[in-house]
């Protein structure tokens, strides 16, 4: 993944990718993240890249306006520093606005004041549970995010829609990985269909030795996904980089 501002055209639509730099995840014990790659412990090179990077969205949007706009920093949103955050303003307002979020970060009070601050047509929160199978997850991925916190996000969730927030929240699904068999991955995109607003499945990909290892997907695994989730992101895909052809990042 690099850090940047892509344009993308898939099932969610022509939207605006904005990959920031990011300071390092607080929990930062997931097994297999390669998002240390891209993070800075300097909060002033992390907000001068930033100024630079929402510069560029900005113009980008000026040139071809589009209706969503997904902001990823390799860790959770509410870890930015505020000048990006105020800067991503004029981004949200009035459009599909995507952010990803540890769950932790969750909660109602937050949901109403993302709302509130940016005031977007509708905030999509990308929350990484990425199995179904708190066994996996917890064991082998080691996210911190056991059962009990996924189903207190849906319920704050289902809270903000009570109120009329205009809030979804979403989830990764990881395949390709050992250790994670592809009937886990079948259920888990079952269950998750069940749950939540959407469901993004993401092939995992190594970036270091000592991480899992990647492994083969087979062609119906691969009919499957494509067929029932809402977006696959299989690591290789074309991407529209400020008007040129790129290799996606990530």
């Amino acid at each position: 993944m690099a850090v940047g501002v892509y344009r993308y055209r898939d099932r969610l639509g022509h939207r605006l990718v904005v990959i920031l730099r990011g300071l390092p995840c607080a929990y930062g014990k997931c097994t297999f993240c390669p998002f240390a790659l891209e993070q800075s412990a300097s909060p002033a090179r992390v907000i001068a890249d930033n100024r630079r990077i929402i510069g560029e969205a900005l113009a980008e949007l000026e040139r071809e306006p589009v209706g969503r706009v997904a902001v990823f920093n390799g860790g959770s949103f509410h870890e930015l520093p505020y000048d990006t955050v105020e800067r991503l303003r004029p981004l949200a307002r009035g459009r599909v606005f995507e952010v990803e979020e540890r769950s932790e970060y969750v909660t109602l009070e937050a949901l109403e004041a993302l709302v509130e601050y940016y005031r977007p047509e509708r905030l999509v929160v990308r929350i990484g549970f990425e199995t179904a199978f708190e066994e996996i997850r917890e064991g082998l991925l080691r996210k911190g995010m056991p059962d009990s916190e996924m189903h207190r996000v849906l319920r704050v969730r289902d809270e903000a829609r009570e109120r009329g927030l205009p809030v979804e929240v979403w989830t990764y699904l990881l395949f390709g990985m050992e250790g994670i068999s592809e009937e886990s991955v079948a259920e888990s995109l079952r269950v998750f269909k069940r749950l939540f607003d959407g469901v993004i499945a993401v092939r995992y990909r190594q970036y270091h030795p000592r991480h899992p290892r990647a492994v083969p997907v087979s062609e119906r695994l691969a009919r499957l996904l494509e067929s029932q989730a809402d977006l696959v992101d299989w690591g290789g895909d074309q991407w529209v980089i400020a008007g040129r052809e790129g290799a996606a990042p990530g």
